[in-house]
């Protein structure tokens, strides 16, 4: 997976530390820019990667909430919506969730990545998000193996 990472939504966030991963406030990514190459509506799809380090157990849901906004300088407003997707348990350790493309309802140039927390959630772990160059899915990410943390594939110890 090639990382650029000036498209890093979030990585390493926990609802633990509030500001930490990338986050501006708990659960809230800052705004990320696309390049000219990822031109929203006017490119084929572009991949997005959403992964759970701790995965969820059942009966846990996250809530992933796509914004966007227009303008030449980074956005001083919240934006608006252009995407949600809930997430509902069992997903295991390291799991894939939400979209493997940003949803066609994005159209301005930037984005932020905000994760709402069900009532039930226990579970521990790190969510990591970016735009990336090409779609995980499929062998790797059905490779049980290979963890993400912080951005960086760790394989897992096996006894």
């Amino acid at each position: 997976m090639i990382l650029d990472d000036n498209l890093v939504l979030l990585d390493g966030a926990t609802k633990d530390d509030a500001t930490g991963g990338g986050q501006v406030s708990s659960g809230v990514s800052d705004w990320v820019p696309l390049t000219g190459f990822l031109n929203p509506g006017q490119v084929g799809p572009i991949p997005i990667h959403i992964c759970l380090s701790g995965g969820l157990q059942d009966g846990e849901s996250l809530t992933f909430t796509l914004k966007q906004a227009d303008g030449k300088e980074k956005p001083t407003d919240e934006g608006e919506e252009a995407g949600s997707m809930e997430v509902k348990g069992p997903v295991r350790p390291g799991g894939t969730v939400a979209w493997r493309f940003i949803p066609r309802g994005v159209t301005k140039p930037w984005l932020k990545l905000e994760l709402t927390e069900g009532d039930s959630l226990t579970s521990t772990g790190s969510v990591f998000a970016a735009i990336v160059r090409e779609d995980l899915t499929g062998s790797y990410q059905d490779n049980t193996d290979l963890l993400i943390d912080k951005g960086k594939p760790q394989y897992q110890a096996t006894a």
